[in-house]
């Protein structure tokens, strides 16, 4: 089956004009004039309109119809909303997972980890920690799971980068995501799950 190549350019416009709001350079409620992003990106209309709207899935951006679209603004009940959906999504992923494990995955999650301590930009630093969680739920097989909590990551990173908690917290982040790898690796079911939980509760902490 061969791609549209105005689906994959959507889909690059998309990664690009995501960076940028993670990376505070388009900041919350400000607006995504189409003629300023095609000049920018160097980009026709189509696949930015659809970029546009993969980015509102995304919970990243709000489009109004003929209004047109600007960075979202997200308020305290829905990021509250956000991190309770990670509360119960992601050890229900990591439950699944735990049995498959290898190895190689471990050996995965370990190089985002060693990776994510000499990076410094918000948006790097954001997709390697989704890079990490990802390598641990994996293996549970479940795409309908995944997909749904790959969403609800990208949305409360967002969150993150606005209250500027991913920098703040990366130390102790980072201590949370190895221990956390480690009780993996010993098979140990309810630490890990606790230890996720933990995890994911002072992330919500952070935000608020």
């Amino acid at each position: 089956m061969e791609l549209d190549p105005k689906n994959t350019q959507a889909v690059l416009v998309a990664q690009e004009i995501r960076t940028l709001i993670l990376n505070g350079v388009f900041t919350p409620g400000q607006p995504l004039r189409q003629d300023a992003l095609c000049e920018r990106l160097n980009v026709s209309r189509t696949p930015l309109r659809h970029a546009l709207q993969s980015l509102a899935e995304d919970g990243l951006v709000e489009v109004a119809g003929f209004k047109g679209a600007r960075v979202a603004i997200l308020d305290q009940g829905m990021v509250d909303d956000l991190f309770q959906m990670r509360m119960l999504l992601e050890p229900l992923a990591l439950q699944s997972a735990l049995p498959r494990l290898t190895k190689v995955d471990f050996a995965k999650a370990e190089m985002v980890l060693d990776a994510a301590e000499a990076e410094q930009e918000p948006s790097r630093l954001s997709q390697l920690n989704w890079d990490f969680h990802r390598a641990l739920y994996g293996p549970s097989n479940r795409e309908t799971l995944m997909r749904t909590i790959q969403q609800i990551n990208t949305a409360s990173a967002f969150a993150e980068v606005i209250a500027n908690s991913i920098g703040a917290r990366r130390s102790d982040s980072a201590d949370e995501h190895r221990r956390l790898l480690e009780a993996c690796r010993a098979g140990d079911q309810a630490s890990a799950s606790s230890l996720l939980t933990d995890h994911l509760r002072r992330a919500h902490v952070a935000v608020q």
